[in-house]
């Protein structure tokens, strides 16, 4: 079974049968053997976790002295290296024994003073079995171990479960015809076959490149099947040694536990079922390590199908310091692709190529789809929406030829000033949660890696990769407001990657900060993918590699020299850089990376109608209608003269942010092409830049002498400056002014990343905030003013009357004082600050008008069980147009627990004909409810009533009901475990296969009350199903990339969860 838990705690690596320094040959012989122990704490801490390969998951021993953990190499072995990764109960006294037949031991190894953490022993020792024999604990508790590696010679490898056949050259004695040629029994793909002659004998042969230990063979039939037949070796391809014979052959899939050795492996049939040749779909051989199953005959680990974490051992195994170290830091050119690793072609390890984003490929390529700004996203409050914003734009990256998408900007919009507010989604931690997972799942679906940044707290760009962006921010607050969107991206999401921050956290360098990576992402989300560093804040190579930083860009300025240097000396553990190795790799993997070449082109022409069409729905969706004084819609039956006012009406839109998430438009449509273009015949359109001396006299001018005037104004934002103020820069204010005193129909189109002051608001007839709207933006705007598309944008940050409102009031709070920047504000970010303060905003998170009218009503609040609790109410379109309204849940906890007075906790967009009704459905967890327990370092659920409160924005929320909590609960970052206990489910951080290629992956799952456990999976690939107990079988029928999700559950209703990417390559099958 496979075990690689991703816990709730520990430490999640991936083990990697790397040769020790000094051993060349060595190799890790530990590793899946057969493993025992004195004694175990629980079912949940087995022997056998010592040596699965995943340092998430321990052996821990019964509370007492002697103990041992022993394991089996399979044959005798010269050791010559042991690593301990202990837990928080090491040994302060334990020797390491070996044994010849697990009776008579001799100690290689003897310490009284053990320092715990990970201890590299280089040994020398010959045993079978080899054991840590424990004789004093440094702590009350047993002996507990992460893993427990032997490095060495000899010993006894696994029947592997790749298939060594794979690519590798076949022959036959004849063929059907030129379409059932030999080596389609070999190509992975069950949509292809070998056919014979129709005469007897024939034989099927492949060349395995060199003698290899056969243990298994497969044969998928085609209805033309052997009845009697031979599996044959040989090491001459002249004479054979029989190995396996039948003369009662059934056809169909046939599964073989055969013994031999040799080079060359046939099957020899003697007798035919039908009047037809023989015919086989596959032929597949296993062989003792895995085989050598692809790619020129070298790479045993491509075109495999065995578990991701196999192939990457297989693999590390073979790889050395340097070259291990390659794949930990860029090459330090800017092209193909902003970052760039080496391909590593001895090994078949493919480049790697990241790219900006968010928004799509960004960094001046050309020929792609400029779609709306991430914020823009989220004011759609449409995860459906989101997710296909992001299958366009993994499209895009990967007609690029991109494996790394540098996106989503998962920070907090803190405060309306930060120049990348626009590139992040919302003052929210749930709503971007939500939109967070969404893009993440639609990007990685077209085969490219999501990168998940910036981890964490980089909220402004004043000061920013230096200290004095010192944020000064408690524990609570990090855990409840910033660090939400990165563990959700991790466990609903299964983001490939993370990227560490320009930011400094508390005195420590996001990028070495073992809190923010370590605790946060690998072990309180269990993360499986790597972490990669903005571009230039890496500040050090061993305090980052020891916090769980991955790899450095843009090249190696801490991670070449430093890092080798760093490891040579003993500061970072070989084991600390194989798993920083084996989370690059795994990722590769379990992306397809190695199984099939890169098709895209930097040079690609990508866009296409369909994007453009996506860009357009985005920003219609969530253009936000904030004041609608009747003007709105524009009907050409009425309104004949308009005049489109601002240079952001004409060819300087704003459509896009700055810096690096900038994406070159292919074609953007003005508001006034868009305008003209719907009014057509019925209205005369007029064009007024309003620009230079004398700019807004002429805007007057013209006001005056229109039906509705429409003025265009903006509020630039990039990386790498915020703004000073709120406040619409130039003279904007005084145009908007002074034509709504010309003309009462004044309608205000803003463009913007975020909240702006609106100190004309009262003298317009209408606002509409249309946010950096793509290249679609003037299209989608007519469509809105138009009536074509009543507005449904909802606000995903709040506007403030003035900057003296904002949460971050004062200097020390923005930007702060040169030393530091306090986060004095705590929990009360964005909305929840004016609510806890009684400010009245200009306009609230969540608002936003329609053309029609709606109401709430029949709240219904279920108990909370250990699936969580159903909360129900009905929406009415009580207008006389269609229209959509979000329905936002929002939860109040009781006071003692100081929480904010409401949070959002769920939110549904809902379409809806005139007089219709609709009923939302929200669940709340037990993790919906909690807040961060600093005393107990955990997540806590406090006993008491808890306010349910559903409406349209953050300060109309007419249904009010309460959900009652009777006891204390705990609870997780995925929110799965409940009062009756909790179930952790191994999670294999990713899987890849090729189409039509039988898998079989089990996946392992402990629950706490040893309770017996089904399974279920939502997201596997069409032709892939789990069994109730936990294992997934059958073959994929198409190439695909998936988030697959496996949920284990235990009679209680006690649940955990496992999210990962499935990856299935090659051609459809028919």
């Amino acid at each position: 079974m496979l075990t690689v838990l991703a816990a709730v705690a520990g430490l999640t690596a991936v083990s990697i049968a790397a040769a020790p320094p000094g051993h060349a040959a060595s190799v890790l012989l530990s590793q899946g053997r057969p493993t025992t122990a004195s004694s175990t704490e629980s079912a949940g801490t087995p022997a056998s976790a010592a040596t699965d390969g995943d340092a998430g998951t321990r052996w821990s021993s019964a509370f007492a002295d002697p103990q041992w953990l022993q394991v089996d190499l399979g044959a005798s072995a010269t050791i010559t290296q042991v690593v301990l990764q202990w837990e928080a109960a090491y040994a302060t006294a334990f020797q390491i024994q070996t044994s010849a037949d697990g009776g008579t031991w001799t100690t290689v190894y003897s310490t009284t003073t053990g320092a715990g953490g990970t201890q590299t022993l280089n040994l020398g020792g010959t045993g079978r079995y080899v054991r840590m024999y424990g004789t004093a604990r440094a702590t009350q508790w047993g002996y507990s171990l992460w893993e427990f590696k032997v490095y060495g010679t000899g010993g006894t490898a696994a029947c592997g479960t790749a298939d060594s056949a794979l690519h590798r050259t076949t022959t036959a004695s004849s063929t059907e015809n030129t379409g059932t040629p030999a080596s389609a029994a070999t190509d992975g793909d069950t949509g292809t076959r070998w056919s014979s002659a129709f005469a007897d004998p024939q034989w099927l042969q492949v060349d395995l490149g060199s003698s290899q230990q056969v243990c298994g063979a497969q044969l998928t039939w085609e209805a033309a099947y052997a009845t009697a037949f031979q599996i044959q070796v040989s090491d001459n391809a002249s004479s054979w040694t029989t190995i396996y014979s039948t003369t009662t052959g059934t056809g169909g899939t046939q599964a073989l536990h055969i013994t031999g050795t040799g080079r060359y492996v046939r099957m020899y049939g003697t007798a035919r079922a039908t009047s037809y040749g023989y015919s086989l779909w596959e032929f597949s051989i296993n062989t003792i390590g895995g085989g050598d199953g692809g790619g020129d005959g070298s790479c045993p680990w491509v075109g495999s199908t065995a578990p991701v974490s196999q192939r990457v051992a297989q693999l590390m195994a073979q790889m050395t310091q340097d070259q291990k170290i390659s794949m930990l830091h860029g090459n330090g050119a800017t092209s193909p692709y902003v970052g760039n690793i080496n391909a590593i072609p001895s090994l078949c390890i493919p480049s790697l190529g990241l790219e900006d984003g968010p928004g799509g490929p960004g960094d001046g390529l050309g020929g792609v789809t400029q779609l709306p700004a991430p914020v823009a996203g989220a004011a759609t409050f449409d995860t459906a929406l989101e997710q296909q914003y992001g299958a366009v734009a993994g499209a895009e990256f990967k007609g690029k030829g991109v494996d790394v998408a540098l996106g989503p900007t998962l920070n907090i919009d803190r405060d309306p000033r930060w120049g990348r507010g626009f590139e992040s989604f919302s003052e929210d931690p749930y709503l971007t949660s939500r939109m967070a997972v969404a893009q993440i799942e639609g990007v990685q679906s077209q085969g490219v890696m999501a990168q998940a940044k910036h981890a964490a707290v980089y909220n402004q760009e004043t000061y920013r990769n230096g200290r004095s962006d010192n944020a000064i921010v408690d524990t609570r607050t990090l855990q409840e407001i910033y660090l939400p969107g990165f563990q959700a991206a991790v466990t609903q999401g299964a983001t490939a990657s993370a990227m560490c921050a320009y930011s400094v956290v508390n005195g420590t360098f996001a990028c070495e900060h073992p809190y923010l990576l370590n605790t946060a992402l690998y072990q309180q989300a269990g993360f499986g993918g790597f972490v990669t560093s903005d571009w230039g804040a890496l500040h050090s190579a061993a305090p980052a590699a020891n916090a769980g930083m991955t790899m450095e860009m843009p090249g190696a300025a801490f991670f070449g020299d430093g890092l080798r240097q760093a490891v040579a000396s003993g500061q970072v553990s070989q084991a600390t850089l194989d798993t920083m190795v084996g989370r690059v790799l795994t990722q590769m993997f379990a992306f397809g990376l190695f199984d099939h070449p890169k098709t895209g082109t930097t040079g690609a022409v990508v866009t296409s109608d369909a994007h453009k069409a996506t860009a357009r729905q985005v920003a219609e969706e969530s253009t936000v209608l904030l004041k609608n004084s009747g003007v709105l819609p524009l009907s050409t039956a009425t309104t004949k003269k308009i005049a489109v006012i601002g240079t952001d009406g004409g060819a300087g839109v704003a459509s896009v942010g700055g810096g690096s998430a900038t994406v070159t438009s292919s074609g953007t449509v003005s508001p006034l092409t868009g305008i003209t273009n719907r009014a057509g015949s019925g209205a005369t359109v007029q064009y007024e830049a309003a620009d230079g001396t004398g700019g807004i006299d002429r805007a007057v001018a013209l006001a005056k002498t229109v039906d509705v005037p429409i003025v265009f104004a903006t509020y630039p934002q990039s990386e790498g400056s915020d703004n000073t103020s709120i406040d619409l820069p130039g003279q904007q204010n005084q145009l908007i002014s002074s034509v709504a005193a010309a003309n009462p129909k004044t309608i205000v189109v803003l463009h913007t990343g975020s909240a702006v002051t609106m100190p004309w608001l009262n003298q317009v007839a209408g606002v509409i905030e249309g946010w950096y709207g793509g290249q679609e933006v003037g299209n989608a705007l007519a469509a809105i003013l138009f009536g074509d598309v009543s507005p449904s944008g909802r606000l995903p940050v709040t506007f403030p009357a003035s900057l003296a409102d904002v949460p971050a009031h004062t200097t020390v709070q923005w930007p702060g004082d040169g030393t530091q920047v306090r986060y004095s504000e705590g929990l009360d970010v964005g909305y929840r600050w004016y609510d806890a303060q009684n400010i009245t905003p200009l306009f609230p998170f969540g608002y936003g008008l329609s053309y029609t009218t709606f109401s709430f009503g029949d709240l219904q609040v279920g108990a909370l069980g250990s699936g969580g609790s159903t909360v129900t109410a009905t929406v009415t379109n009580t207008g006389s147009r269609a229209g959509a309204e979000v329905a936002q849940l929002y939860v109040g906890a009781p006071a003692s627990t100081g929480e904010p007075p409401h949070q959002l906790k769920g939110f549904q967009r809902v379409e809806l004909q005139p007089g219709q009704s609709q009923i939302v459905r929200f669940t709340l967890t037990a993790h919906d409810l909690a807040h961060w327990d600093d005393t107990a370092g955990g997540w806590t659920t406090t006993p008491g009533a808890y306010r349910i409160l559903v409406g349209d924005s953050s300060r109309n929320l007419p249904l009010s009901g309460a959900l009652n909590v009777t006891s204390t609960l705990r609870s997780n970052v995925s929110g799965t475990p409940s009062r009756s206990g909790s179930v952790i489910v191994a999670n294999p951080h990713g899987m890849s296969s090729r189409v039509g290629a039988r898998v079989s992956l089990p996946v392992d799952a402990v629950s706490t009350a040893a309770a017996k456990l089904t399974f279920t999976a939502t997201g596997l690939p069409a032709g892939l199903s789990i069994t109730r107990s936990g294992t997934i079988t059958g073959r994929a029928r198409h190439a695909s990339t998936r988030t697959v999700t496996v949920t284990a559950r235990d009679s209680s209703g006690a649940s955990g969860t496992a999210t990962f990417v499935w990856t299935t390559t090659g051609k459809r099958r028919p």
